[in-house]
C-alpha cells in the first residue's frame, strides 16, 4: 500500500515539475471523459429511451428529462400541431438537443468556467454524433431484447443508469454532460450540496410537461393497444420516476466533489493542528480534552473537508501521530464560509 502511495506521490510531483505535461494529461483525460460520457448517454437514448426495434417499429418514448427531454417535448408539441416527426427520428432529436443546449453553454462560460464550458460543448457535440452513428441491426437487437424481455421498467432502469453514469463521469472531471446538468451543477456549487436533487426537480417538470402534451394530444401510437391515452401517460409517469431516482442515485454515488465530511481527530500532538492548516484550505477547531482511562491531556481537532480531501488529511494525521484516533462523519450540508476550489 505504501509503495502505491509513493508512486502516486512521485507521479504528482513529476507533473508539477513538468507543467506542459500536466496540462496535456489534464485536458486529454477531460476530453476522453467527455467522449465516453457522450457515448454512454447516446447509447441510452438509442437503445432505451427512444428505441427502434428490429422489425422497424417504434415503442413509447421514455422521457429523459433535461435538455434531451426538452427536445422530446418540442417534438411532441410539433406532432400535436400536425408536423410529421417519427418517434425514432434521432436526427431531429440531436438537432433540437443542440439548440436547447446553446444558451445553457453560454451560461456555463459566464457563470462556471471556460474549461468546464468548453468540455461541456464537446460532450454535447459528441452526443449529436453518436446518436446518429448508433444505428443499425446491432443496436436494434439490444433495444428489442430489453423491450421484449424486460419491458418498460427495465428500459427505465437501464436508461437511468446510462444518463446517471454519463453525468457522473463528466462531473468527475469537472465538466458536465450538458443540458440542465449545467444548471444543477451551478446551483450545487453555490449552495455547497449535492447536484442530484436539482437535476431531479428540473427533470420532473419536463417529464410532466411531456406526458401532459401526450395526454391532450390523444395519440396512442405506443404499442399499448386497448389502453386510453391518459392511462398510458399516467402509467408512464411512474416509470419516469424510477428513471429519475436511478439517475440521482448514480450521480450522487460517483460525484463526490460537493459532499462534505467532518473529521474528528483525538491526538496528543500539539503541532498537528498547525500542520493540518498548512496542508488543507480549511479552518479547524481545537478542544482540550483528557483521556478517560489514562488521564492524559489530549486535544480534539474538528475539521470539515470535501470528500476528495479526506484521504490526504488522514494520511497527514497518521504520518504525524500514528497513535491518533480518527472518526469520519458524512454531512448532508454545511452553512458558512466553506472554501471550495473554483471550477475552471
Amino acid at each position: 500500500m505504501k509503495h502505491k502511495q509513493s508512486l502516486h506521490d512521485r507521479y504528482q510531483s513529476y507533473l508539477y515539475n513538468h507543467l506542459w505535461l500536466k496540462f496535456t494529461v489534464d485536458y486529454g483525460t477531460a476530453f476522453l471523459a467527455s467522449v465516453v460520457s457522450a457515448a454512454i448517454f447516446a447509447f441510452g437514448i438509442v437503445c432505451f429511451m427512444n428505441p427502434t426495434l428490429t422489425d422497424g417499429q417504434t415503442t413509447l418514448e421514455l422521457v429523459s428529462g433535461g435538455s434531451s427531454g426538452l427536445a422530446q417535448v418540442i417534438a411532441s408539441l410539433l406532432r400535436v400541431f400536425g408536423v410529421q416527426i417519427e418517434a425514432g427520428n434521432t436526427l431531429f432529436f440531436s438537432i433540437a438537443y443542440l439548440v436547447v443546449n446553446a444558451p445553457l453553454i453560454v451560461l456555463a462560460f459566464k457563470g462556471i468556467g471556460v474549461r468546464f464550458a468548453s468540455f461541456t460543448l464537446i460532450n454535447v457535440l459528441f452526443v449529436f454524433v453518436f446518436s446518429n452513428i448508433f444505428k443499425g441491426q446491432f443496436f436494434q437487437e439490444i433495444a428489442t431484447l430489453i423491450n421484449n424481455h424486460g419491458g418498460f421498467l427495465s428500459r427505465a432502469l437501464f436508461a437511468g443508469m446510462c444518463t446517471g453514469l454519463s453525468s457522473a463521469i463528466a462531473y468527475k472531471f469537472e465538466t458536465s454532460a450538458g443540458g440542465f446538468d449545467i444548471v444543477s451543477y451551478y446551483v450545487s456549487l453555490r449552495k455547497s450540496t449535492t447536484a442530484g436533487k436539482y437535476s431531479v426537480i428540473i427533470n420532473a417538470i419536463i417529464i410532466t410537461m411531456f406526458y401532459l402534451i401526450y395526454g391532450f394530444g390523444g395519440e396512442n401510437g405506443s404499442g399499448f393497444a386497448g389502453f386510453s391515452t391518459w392511462a398510458t401517460a399516467i402509467a408512464c409517469v411512474f416509470f419516469s420516476v424510477v428513471y429519475l431516482f436511478t439517475v440521482m442515485l448514480v450521480v450522487d454515488a460517483i460525484n463526490v466533489r460537493n459532499k462534505k465530511v467532518q473529521i474528528e481527530i483525538n491526538t496528543v500532538n500539539s503541532d498537528l493542528p498547525r500542520m493540518l492548516l498548512a496542508r488543507i484550505p480549511h479552518g479547524l477547531t481545537v478542544v482540550k480534552a483528557k483521556g478517560g482511562y489514562s488521564g492524559q491531556d489530549r486535544i480534539l481537532i474538528y475539521v470539515v473537508v470535501s470528500s476528495l480531501e479526506v484521504k490526504s488529511a488522514i494520511k497527514l494525521v497518521k504520518e504525524v501521530d500514528p497513535t491518533s484516533f480518527v472518526t469520519v462523519k458524512s454531512l448532508i450540508q454545511v452553512y458558512g464560509r466553506f472554501f471550495s476550489q473554483k471550477v475552471r
